[in-house]
């Protein structure tokens, strides 16, 4: 799965489990005051598990028997902090008991991270990996910072520092960039800063000021702003929980409306460019020699315009043909079938495909012949998400049959044509278009000028990040 970058990082989490929460009541342990019938610290659990991360430490404190009894079946560590002495004592109380193989940290609070999505956790993690920084943390702009840290830039907005909210001024307690208490370390870094962390005024050790200890020693740091805010909560009162509850409702309620989600294959999911010139420099060479190169994609276009569409078998047939050498008819088949198509799924299709899968059912509706295009998802990562496959010779003449079958549902349709695009908004009501601007038809023109896709990407992350401001 591309999802981080091309190094591979071993990573660890942390999730701070061992507070009171004096604010939302003493019932319970915070972390296991219910969100629709699960504890809080459920989803935190579940989010880390999909990123994935393997190595998970729950720092327990406060009635812990009841927090590590509430946690089921879960590859989980346990470390227990007799003294609750704030964020950083109970991450450097974590950091002793993880393997010396990791070699980055990162760290949730596990009473606030219920409505993280995991494309955001992946990409938040490729950020700090691109930046090279020591330590990144999360920030999001909220309307009621109350309780919460303030972020401390200055007039060039660069960060300064990250303030409690009991040792802001009143002219910092304005400010409405918070901190999210989202981190991530290299490891190294965090073993060495950890143990310059002085007492606060209120006898605590914070982790929001190894941010300042950074900032003080010249380290790179990196903030990762939060696009969508509804992602994080703070829960601090019963008030909150209330919400809390109210919003996640919402949101399972949504996974389950009758959404479809189209996708085309080719330059939608698969970059077909690549897989062309992986064919041109890897097996058409090795198959029927270089000096063929110019002739085989030449007949390629050729049957596409007898056909309208490409078909494997009818090409591998022709080219033979063509070039008076029956052999060539198998040996084309075989090397078509044989592309390892896994290497081609744009970056950002397993996330995309992971969040879009709860939200609905999943149909792939392509072009082409019922050979080559099957054989193209049949050993993808992907294939466990899909619900159907359609393939047609032709699939702007059969997209009213589609239509007909998924009459009543929302379509959400992704494609690199927007002439299928077209054909799908005049067609089929309560559709929704996105057109993937890449590869051989990024540029064609619809067929009637006023039309529009409802959204234009350029990359599979533009896609996600439309569809999760549909929900």
């Amino acid at each position: 799965m591309k999802i981080l970058s091309d190094k591979y990082y071993k990573t660890a989490a942390i999730v701070l489990a061992a507070g009171k929460g004096t604010r939302i009541g003493q019932r319970l342990p915070k972390v296991i005051y219910p969100i629709v019938g699960k504890p809080m610290l459920y989803y935190c659990l579940d989010l880390i598990k999909k990123i994935p991360i393997s190595e998970v430490y729950v720092v327990v404190g406060y009635k812990a028997t009841d927090v590590v009894a509430s946690i089921r079946n879960e590859d989980v560590k346990y470390v227990y902090q007799k003294d609750q002495l704030g964020t950083g004592h109970a991450a450097n109380v974590a950091l002793s008991k993880i393997s010396k193989s990791v070699d980055e940290i990162i760290i949730f609070n596990g009473d606030d991270s219920a409505f993280f999505e995991v494309s955001t956790i992946r990409s938040y993690l490729a950020s700090h990996h691109k930046s090279k920084a020591k330590i990144s943390f999360m920030s999001g702009i909220v309307n009621s910072a109350n309780g919460l840290g303030r972020i401390s830039r200055d007039s060039k907005g660069n960060v300064l520092k990250i303030i409690e909210e009991k040792d802001a001024s009143e002219t910092e307690k304005k400010i409405k960039e918070v901190n999210v208490g989202c981190y991530i370390f290299e490891r190294k870094w965090l073993e060495k800063t950890i143990k310059r962390l002085e007492k606060s005024a209120s006898g605590e050790y914070y982790i929001t000021d190894l941010v300042s200890l950074a900032l003080g020693s010249g380290d790179k740091i990196n903030n990762y702003l939060l696009e969508d805010n509804n992602e994080w909560r703070g829960i601090n009162s019963q008030e909150e929980l209330k919400n809390a509850n109210d919003q996640m409702l919402a949101r399972l309620t949504k996974r389950k409306e009758p959404t479809v989600f189209i996708f085309d294959i080719d330059n939608t999911l698969i970059n077909t460019d690549s897989v062309k010139e992986y064919v041109s420099s890897k097996l058409i060479k090795k198959v029927i020699g270089p000096e063929k190169l110019s002739g085989f994609w030449q007949e390629y276009e050729n049957s596409r315009k007898r056909l309208g569409y490409v078909s494997i078998p009818e090409f591998s047939d022709s080219y033979a043909e063509l070039v008076s050498n029956p052999d060539f008819s198998e040996k084309i088949r075989k090397m078509f079938y044989t592309i390892p198509f896994n290497k081609f799924v744009f970056d950002g299709v397993d996330e995309l495909m992971e969040y879009v899968d709860p939200r609905g059912e999943i149909v792939i509706l392509t072009e082409g012949d019922l050979v080559y295009q099957p054989m193209k998802i049949k050993n993808l990562g992907i294939s466990k998400y899909l619900d159907e496959l359609y393939v047609f010779e032709n699939e702007g003449k059969n997209i009213p049959e589609i239509g007909q079958i998924y009459k009543g549902r929302r379509i959400i349709a992704v494609d690199d044509k927007i002439t299928v695009l077209e054909n799908i908004k005049r067609t089929i009501e309560n559709s929704i278009t996105i057109h993937f601007k890449h590869g051989l038809y990024k540029d064609i023109n619809p067929t009637k000028p006023d039309f529009k896709a409802d959204f234009v990407a350029t990359s599979t992350y533009d896609i996600s990040s439309f569809i999760r401001s549909l929900y």
